[in-house]
């Protein structure tokens, strides 16, 4: 069957080169592929990918002899590239949705629901109808008034229609009529691609690439999503998911009258489904002649309100229908406060307000003062100057006379009108009582973020200094909660971050708690990020500090507002952050914060390619450790100056220095600096061909980043590990870990990473004779690093790529990878690059019939490659100098080059050593045909380029 999208795409291509008046053939010469793969790509039916210039190419060349104007002709060049973009992110996408695993998100059923038949049958036919003629399944939009049950109907449907939607059930609230501000689509976007498997750190930052993104991964599943409290039209559009087998269920309190959705009007209830609804809720008999249709009038046959009424019967046995009824016509008119149309539901909320005991009552109308989306007993304990053990007595009690939802176990949240109703009583107390219990949540908030930052800073990290001066004093610690350890820590801010976001807006006004609550989140927001958000966040928290005029915390922001920069890829803006940092701490005297701030500037040069000047910063941080006797940040020192001597193939300098820091994080019990220190030795010993030893602080690495959870390391050691695999021979192993590399680079939308371990797939692929899938992965490998401006993975890819050539027969092609490989070593003055570039160039030589020219090339690999301290490339270097040799009859001289060569290849463990030891077997027989070889006729001594040495 052909795929949809790319019939779609062949069919425009084949319009322009139909318009154009021209064949296949004639576009052979632009793409640069044959005839047959253009027809294949205008059919639909390719299998192998190809990069977006083929597209480009073939769209302009059509276009150029159309000769159309501009005007006319970009719109459709755009279009037709926009098809192809499109074909990209499903395939970017696949990885990802293999992973998904299915998910139920939906609040729990209420074993009361009553009514709605029609609605639910309407909605049931529909899905039904829509699966059966294989047409796409509609948006329902439910609309109604305020506490007229919208919410409640969709999760009763979603839970009724669970079964036909195997891929997952997904809830959304997007907050548009509750105390929180509501939810952006972009944050919506943000909190569904997280359910599905896509980490924080991988999210796009724009709606646009979001929704794209959300499109892909759910395109073709069958799942129910849920966006419950909408605002309008606009912000739901772009949470849409696309997928025709898909169901969505929209619940808001305007019409959605913009959106091309089935609308289901949800009205109050007919008086016998109230009756019953009531009844069912109050869960005992009334007596023969109870007043019920009465009170449900008076109720306006509300389902929130009848809910509550019915609520309070079951739980007084002496209350009567009749006292209700008394108490509903004297209070429809006393709650002017509520700011709500319906005065219906403030009467409900009042009778139950006043049915609790007082202290209930007290304690109910402080937890409207909570700014955040829910809250559990700690913060209430904090909240309402109680303890956690008597809160939890409360919200559980609350919780029964359905004034609280429970929506995870121990967590409870407020209805948006009962909170608002909350609200409006909070308005007539005393200002002082309502701000002491605010600030008594703010005080436990920050002292809780606290106690969690301790964890994840570990033992020996300094803690900011606007986090030593807010340490805590008076709370006890049973008044938070209990963390033990750094994975509770974590799971501790990430349940609390939308809470710990409300109490900053809350305190927008307060410079100080802005400050110390913004540090005590600084190490979370490093590991999690995202880090748009993070940037944010710091930023507000240096505008708090240079309002307190307290330079000392304003350099300790700086300093993370750099580092969310750097993260987010904007370097100007992290390089700014970070001087200005460096500066404070340096008037301030504070040689920790000097030496922080000069390793992130030092980060900055690096990737900005100014490696001498991150070197002198990195040498500073160092000696400013040291001098304050600072050994966390000696050992961050060590592991950068590591890290980059290992980038300018300074090998002995890293593993010196990265085996220092090493040993000093293990003195410090430093997960985090291990799994770093670890992660860049076995780096180091892989460029250095010590495979056993890479292989063993690759695999510690990738243990603790996985118990750490931290998908990057995770990623990159995952690679790393591949690539030893694939240079011990092997291949089934390294290829099958490569594979699982790249899901996780795609899944964090890491191009660099992807396109780098592309590079060993590709070899991998090679070596195990899949010589298109492998072309195939050096060829992404290469647009990916063109794309992202990186030479040195260019200069890679090419010279992988000029072997896989070489070995499929094609010595043209090769010679010109290897001459652009080279120029690009050449002028990022990549010693190793030039070596390996040099042998394989003294191959190419040896298979074209000069192997003269082949002994010129290995010679000078040879001489790079023993100043490097490269055994793999040495012996490279010495089998070909052997085989050129044994190619001009020099057999003596043959045998011993190949002989040391398979002496280092056997005490590296090299993939090739067998090969070696045969070559070396056959050199020391006799040749049966007795014949000397010497140079053929015009054999050029030199090679096409002569390295620089």
């Amino acid at each position: 069957m052909i795929d949809p999208q790319k019939r779609a795409l062949g069919l425009e291509m084949a319009r322009l080169r139909r318009e154009a008046g021209l064949r296949q053939v004639d576009l052979e010469e632009p793409t640069g592929r044959k005839d047959a793969t253009i027809s294949a790509i205008e059919r639909g039916q390719w299998k192998r990918a190809f990069d977006r210039s083929l597209v480009e190419n073939y769209v302009d060349h059509c276009l150029k002899v159309i000769g159309e104007p501009k005007g006319v002709s970009n719109p459709r060049r755009a279009y037709v590239l926009g098809l192809f973009d499109a074909l990209e992110s499903l395939s970017a996408a696949a990885d990802i949705t293999s992973q998904i695993p299915p998910r139920n998100q939906l609040p729990r059923d209420t074993p009361h629901f009553t009514g709605r038949e029609r609605e639910l049958q309407s909605l049931t036919d529909a899905v039904r109808t829509a699966r059966a003629q294989d047409r796409v399944i509609a948006v329902h939009a439910v609309d109604g008034k305020p506490g007229v049950g919208k919410s409640a109907f969709v999760t009763h449907a979603g839970h009724a229609l669970r079964n036909r939607f195997p891929d997952g059930q997904l809830f959304v609230n997007l907050h548009a009529f509750s105390n929180e501000p509501p939810v952006l689509p972009a944050e919506a976007l943000a909190q569904l691609l997280t359910a599905v498997g896509v980490p924080p750190g991988g999210l796009p930052s724009t709606l646009e690439q979001r929704a794209t993104l959300w499109r892909s991964v759910m395109a073709d599943r069958k799942v129910l999503l849920v966006l419950d409290n909408a605002s309008d039209d606009t912000q739901i559009r772009p949470l849409l998911p696309g997928s025709p087998s898909s169901l969505v269920l929209v619940t808001s309190r305007h019409r959605m009258t913009g959106l091309d959705a089935v609308t289901i009007a949800l009205d109050v209830l007919p008086p016998d489904e109230a009756e019953r609804l009531f009844r069912r809720t109050a869960q005992r008999p009334l007596p023969q002649g109870s007043p019920v249709g009465e009170l449900m009038e008076l109720a306006g046959y509300l389902p929130l309100a009848i809910t509550l009424l019915g609520a309070r019967v079951r739980n007084r046995k002496a209350l009567t229908v009749e006292r209700l009824v008394a108490e509903m016509r004297d209070g429809v008119n006393r709650l002017a406060a509520l700011r709500v149309r319906n005065v219906e539901v403030a009467a409900a909320f009042e009778l139950s307000y006043r049915a609790l005991p007082s202290a209930r009552q007290e304690f109910f109308t402080m937890l409207g003062l909570h700014p955040g989306p829910d809250l559990d007993a700690y913060a209430g304990a904090a909240l309402t100057a109680g303890t956690p053990r008597d809160t939890t007595r409360q919200m559980e009690a609350l919780y029964d006379d359905n004034l609280l939802d429970e929506h995870i176990l121990g967590r409870y949240e407020l209805h948006d009108l009962i909170a608002e109703y909350l609200r409006g009583l909070n308005q007539d107390r005393d200002p002082n009582l309502r701000r002491n219990a605010v600030d008594r949540l703010l005080d436990y908030f920050r002292d809780a973020a606290l106690d969690a930052d301790r964890l994840l800073r570990e033992a020996a990290a300094s803690p900011p200094p606007a986090l030593v001066s807010a340490a805590l004093t008076t709370r006890e610690r049973d008044d938070l909660p209990p963390l033990a350890d750094r994975k509770a820590a974590l799971a501790w801010m990430a349940t609390e971050r939308g809470n710990l976001l409300a109490c900053l807006r809350t305190a927008s006004d307060d410079p100080s708690r802005v400050v110390t609550l913004t540090a005590a989140m600084a190490q979370h927001l490093r590991l999690s990020g995202p880090w748009d958000v993070a940037a944010r966040l710091h930023g507000d928290a240096v505008s708090a500090a240079r309002a307190l005029e307290d330079p000392v915390a304003e350099a300790a922001a700086l300093l993370e507002l750099g580092s969310a920069h750097r993260n987010h890829g904007e370097y100007p803006q992290a390089e700014e952050a970070t001087a200005a940092a460096l500066k404070a701490f340096s008037a301030s005297g504070d040689a920790h914060g000097q030496a922080a701030a000069l390793l992130e500037q030092g980060s900055v040069c690096y990737l900005t390619g100014r490696s001498d000047d991150a070197a002198n910063r990195f040498r500073q941080a160092l000696e400013l450790s040291r001098a304050a006797e600072d050994r966390p940040g000696t050992a961050n020192a060590l592991i950068e100056l590591g890290t980059l001597a290992y980038f300018r193939d300074d090998y002995p300098e890293a593993e010196r220095q990265l085996t220092r820091a090493l040993a000093l994080h293990e003195e410090l019990n430093s997960v985090l600096g291990r799994v770093t220190a670890l992660k860049n030795l076995g780096n180091t010993w892989y460029f250095m061909d010590r495979y056993d030893k890479a292989q063993d602080a690759l695999g510690k690495a990738l243990a603790l980043s996985q118990e750490l959870g931290i998908a990057l390391v995770e990623a990159q050691t995952t690679t790393k590990l591949g690539s030893v695999l694939r240079l011990m021979g092997r291949y089934e192993e390294s290829a099958e870990l490569l594979a699982k590399a790249r899901k996780l680079a795609i899944r964090l939308a890491d191009r660099s990473l992807e396109a780098e371990l592309l590079i060993d797939y590709g070899a991998a692929l090679h070596k195990l004779g899949r010589h298109g899938e492998a072309e195939d992965a050096f060829a992404s490998s290469l647009t990916l690093f063109e794309a992202i401006g990186e030479e040195l993975g260019m200069a890679c890819a090419l010279k992988e790529l000029a072997d896989l050539l070489l070995g499929t027969d094609r010595p043209t092609e090769a010679r010109q990878r290897l001459t652009e490989a080279y120029d690009l070593y050449g002028k990022l003055g990549e010693r190793l690059g030039l070596a390996a570039t040099n042998n394989s160039l003294g191959k190419l030589e040896l298979s074209v019939g000069r192997p003269a020219a082949s002994s010129v090339a290995h010679a000078s690999a040879l001489d790079i490659a023993r100043s490097l301290g490269s055994p793999f490339e040495e012996a490279e270097a010495l089998a070909g100098l052997g085989r050129a040799a044994e190619a001009i009859g020099d057999l003596e001289t043959a045998r011993e080059r190949v002989g040391e060569a398979l002496r280092i290849q056997q005490a590296i463990g090299a993939a090739e050593a067998p090969a070696t030891a045969a070559l070396l077997a056959g050199l020391t027989s006799p040749d049966p045909t007795g014949i000397v070889r010497s140079p053929a006729d015009g054999d050029d001594v030199a090679p096409q380029r002569l390295p620089l040495g």
